[in-house]
């Protein structure tokens, strides 16, 4: 019972904000145009790419929340360290984008008009990185205490403010630049709300780093890192490489389904947020608890996947505008197929990182990197569009299975 109510909890902390994100995101397309939408939605695959920044902190110290949970004094000086750590990290992510939006934009094949429009759009959007990545660790300090009832209701409010802000700010000037800005003071928000946890419940006094805090959590962090490295190029990979392939004007008929799916692995991500801390305290049902929640998730997927299979061209047309009824509606249906599998794969995955082996999901990440790429240009310059839609869902199929066997082989 503890596991559907957290997990409800999860999912209605997504499910509230989408219920706004979803129809602000047709209103950004009809007023955008669809290459400066589409560089609108890359520039969420770009944000998020920032999460290799905080060195796999953020699981980290969640797990080391609920390692030592109730212990007040030591949360303090993990969450300290983890957030002294990702502000020096994220400075150099900001540098990084800064001063390489230029190059970005040439790379992503973005039409004469609005290369200026990109690169500034960009460069705002670097201002982003650091309350995106601080979020995260304060957030994580309710998650690893199972929390969920107040964490959700926090990310509720800021979620909500990340798809009203550039929606504002696209109605006073509607351009990128103007939504990248948007994006910024939302994140900013955001950052604000995500730290109220930490600044009520811990004692007053400075916040230090802890050099043997760090050395911990970053034994467990540095082989999150390689994930983190190599999990964004696999989610948002075919986003760039489309864009370079077959130009930004035609990127958001993928990106606008592919963000459809992320939407809906709400509900997956919900179950393995509650699953991971379960399982790192180590607890006597947390096993049984867990594949109750495998068979219960791929019957909700199914569910979920079989009407929107079915009226996908009506969804995309109703949506995003007529001009998505057709290819996105195609694209959809592919993703749709892949959404079982990534939705499936999450609980094997936290099993796996939960029992301290961030070491393996790293090394399957590793191995399906190389044939991923190869296997998305070929499809690209066979399908076009449906083609990185199929290398996508062939990918999240063969990382279920890989998780899944690997998972009942550790102990």
């Amino acid at each position: 019972m503890t596991m559907l109510k957290n997990s409800t909890w999860n999912i209605l902390g997504v499910v509230i904000p989408s219920l706004i994100a979803l129809p602000t995101m047709g209103i950004l397309s009809r007023t955008l145009g669809i290459e400066q939408f589409g560089l609108f939605t890359l520039a969420f695959a770009i944000v998020g790419y920032a999460t290799i920044f905080d060195a796999g902190l953020t699981r980290a110290v969640i797990r080391a929340v609920a390692m030592h949970h109730g212990n007040v004094e030591k949360n303090k000086l993990v969450i300290a360290t983890a957030t002294y750590a990702v502000i020096g990290l994220s400075i150099l992510a900001v540098l990084l984008l800064w001063f390489g939006a230029g190059k970005l934009v040439h790379l992503l094949n973005v039409s004469s008009e609005n290369v200026d429009t990109a690169v500034s759009g960009f460069q705002w959007l670097s201002l982003s990185i650091p309350s995106f990545l601080l979020t995260m660790i304060w957030f994580s300090y309710l998650e690893g205490n199972e929390r969920f009832a107040e964490f959700n209701l926090l990310r509720t409010i800021t979620n909500s403010i990340l798809a009203i802000c550039p929606l504002f700010a696209v109605l006073i000037d509607p351009s990128f630049v103007a939504t990248a800005i948007g994006l910024v003071v939302a994140r900013i928000i955001s950052m604000a709300v995500a730290f109220i946890p930490c600044w009520r419940e811990f004692p007053p006094g400075l916040y230090r780093f802890d050099k043997a805090v760090f050395k911990d959590l970053f034994a467990f962090g540095s082989w999150m890192t390689i994930s983190n490295i190599i999990s964004p190029i696999m989610v948002y990979f075919d986003r760039f490489i489309l864009s370079n392939m077959i130009g930004a004007q035609k990127v958001s008929f993928y990106t606008a389904p592919s963000e459809a799916i992320s939407r809906m692995l709400i509900i997956p991500n919900a179950v393995a947020r509650v699953v991971f801390p379960l399982l790192s305290k180590r607890s006597a049902d947390a096993v049984a608890q867990t594949n109750r929640a495998f068979w219960a998730l791929l019957a909700v997927c199914i569910a979920m996947v079989l009407p929107l299979f079915i009226l996908a061209p009506l969804v995309m047309t109703t949506w995003m505008g007529p001009e998505y009824g057709e290819e996105g509606a195609q694209v959809l249906r592919i993703l749709l197929v892949g959404f079982i599998f990534n939705a499936l794969a999450q609980i094997p995955f936290a099993k796996i990182q939960a029992k301290g082996h961030s070491k393996v999901t790293a090394m399957v990440h590793m191995a399906e990197l190389l044939p991923y790429i190869g296997l998305l240009v070929v499809c690209i310059n066979l399908f076009s569009l449906q083609g990185a839609a199929l290398a996508w869902s062939i990918r999240v199929a063969v990382d279920f299975i890989a998780l899944e066997v690997l998972s009942r082989k550790i102990k």
